[in-house]
């Protein structure tokens, strides 16, 4: 479906906006570009058919939003431009967003059934993960012993649901003195990470100990990765709306995850945001195993951090 509007699509922006248009709306741009004063001022017509992304400051001239919905009468597919992003890039517009979103997007509404079976969900993987981490164990340890030492586990201070402190567990990957300095992101090529824990991090299995987060509660199998608190002050400043993520709760493995993967800058952070927010719209079952599957596709090939 989405090949078909490709090929129709047309995209109605301000005055200002045009310049910018095709960069800032999203790679895959519509194909044709109309000045909002095409409509009032100039014999320039609209689309009689296709696929029309409409921009907020385009919306505002009353007879532009007249002849709009003459064209939507006449079988022109209108959407806007935050929706249009968020179909096709499968992440919100976070740019566009205001509190309207949250009140009438509802991204945050109970889902009974959903809730239902993802705790069930998460109990079972909770377990299941967890005595996986146990069997693991004795060879991560034995491993980090021949490198030279050191804990097998490491602790961390993460914020949780409401913005609770909770303590996660993971594998070491990194030297123990990785923070001397005080605490920073983890970039790919990080030096401070072991050559045990390149592996661990490659196939993801550093985070199992988490699953005993899981079984106790605290966290999800699926849901946005929880943050330090250091980086949560840091990003509430600087993102909109980062704070609402903390009103599920966080998860091994997230659609940001699997869609983006990890991230060592605030405008990586705000990317992430937008696929944060899109899954906290449109969580569901469905999206949960997608979000597994690409997860285990990426542990057998490898590529995490």
């Amino acid at each position: 479906m989405l090949s078909a509007e490709r090929r129709s699509r047309w995209l109605l922006a301000g005055e200002a906006e045009v310049p910018q248009a095709l960069s800032s709306l999203l790679a895959r741009a519509p194909s044709r570009m109309v000045r909002a004063d095409a409509v009032t001022d100039s014999p320039q017509p609209l689309p009689r058919r296709g696929f029309l992304v409409v921009s907020d400051q385009a919306l505002r001239n009353p007879r532009t939003c007249e002849e709009l919905v003459r064209r939507s009468l006449s079988g022109v597919r209108v959407i806007r431009r935050r929706d249009y992003y968020e179909r096709v890039l499968r992440r919100v517009y976070l740019e566009d967003l205001d509190e309207t979103w949250f009140l009438f997007d509802r991204p945050l509404r109970r889902r009974r059934m959903y809730e239902t079976a993802k705790a069930l969900i998460d109990f079972i993987a909770g377990a299941l993960g967890s005595l996986l981490a146990v069997l693991l164990l004795p060879v991560v340890w034995l491993l980090g012993k021949l490198e030279g030492g050191g804990p097998v586990f490491y602790r961390q201070e993460r914020v949780g649901r409401y913005g609770r402190p909770l303590t996660i567990w993971k594998f070491r990957t990194m030297r123990v003195d990785a923070e001397r300095d005080g605490p920073v992101w983890a970039s790919p090529d990080d030096d401070r990470v072991t050559r045990v824990g390149r592996v661990l991090r490659a196939t993801h299995l550093d985070e199992l100990p988490q699953f005993f987060n899981v079984l106790r509660g605290e966290m999800s199998l699926v849901g946005p990765r929880p943050e330090r608190p250091v980086f949560v002050r840091l990003l509430n400043r600087a993102i909109p709306f980062f704070d609402r993520r903390h009103l599920v709760r966080p998860g091994i493995t997230g659609w940001a995850v699997v869609r983006f993967g990890y991230s060592d800058s605030v405008r990586d952070k705000w990317i992430i945001h937008e696929y944060d927010l899109y899954y906290l719209k449109h969580r569901s079952l469905s999206l949960d195993f997608e979000i597994v599957v690409r997860t285990i596709l990426s542990m057998a090939l490898g590529r995490g951090q």
